[in-house]
C-alpha cells in the first residue's frame, strides 16, 4: 500500500509541475504559411472563383474520389452551391 501512495503522490506532483509550467508559458501563437504562385492575379482568380475547380487542389476530394458532389446555379456567381 505504502507504494501504490508514493506512486500517486509522484503522478499528483508530475501533474503539478505541468500545471504550474503551463502558467507561466505564452498563451497565444500564430502560424503563418505562404504560397507564391507564379500566375497574374486575374488568371488565379478567375480559376479559383469556380467552386468546381475546387476539387483539383481540395484534399479532402483527393482523398475520396468517389465522392459525389450536387451543384445548383451558375458557378462563379454569387449563390452558387
Amino acid at each position: 500500500m505504502k507504494i501504490l501512495k508514493k506512486i500517486v503522490i509522484v503522478l499528483l506532483l508530475i501533474v503539478a509541475v505541468l500545471l504550474i509550467t503551463a502558467l507561466f508559458l505564452k498563451k497565444d501563437y500564430a502560424v503563418k504559411r505562404e504560397i507564391t504562385i507564379n500566375k497574374p492575379k486575374q488568371e488565379v482568380f478567375d480559376y479559383i472563383k469556380y467552386l468546381r475547380n475546387q476539387n483539383n487542389f481540395s484534399k479532402w476530394a483527393m482523398m475520396d474520389p468517389l465522392m459525389t458532389k450536387t451543384y445548383q446555379g451558375t458557378d462563379g456567381t454569387v449563390g452558387f452551391i
